[in-house]
């Protein structure tokens, strides 16, 4: 299963903080999300109910979401 990226949509996310929710498309489970576990192309930032792909970081804290990359729209 190495490589498996899961699914999900921005909910909310702070660009002043670094920091939001995405919520797992599979799961519905809420994940934090760091600035600095997100790649984008420079001078972008997550937007609400943005689509996105990411692998789940388990800690003591709850899950994160980290490589997070932007879905590209289709169309």
């Amino acid at each position: 299963m190495e490589g498996l990226m899961s699914k999900g949509k921005v909910q909310e996310y702070d660009p002043n903080r670094g920091c939001g929710i995405i919520v797992d498309f599979d799961t519905s489970q809420q994940l934090k999300v760091y600035a600095n576990y997100v790649s984008l192309r420079e001078g972008e930032t997550l937007k609400e109910d943005q689509e996105v792909e990411y692998k789940i970081k388990n800690n003591q804290h709850g899950n994160w979401a980290i490589n997070v990359r932007a879905l590209e729209k289709n169309g």
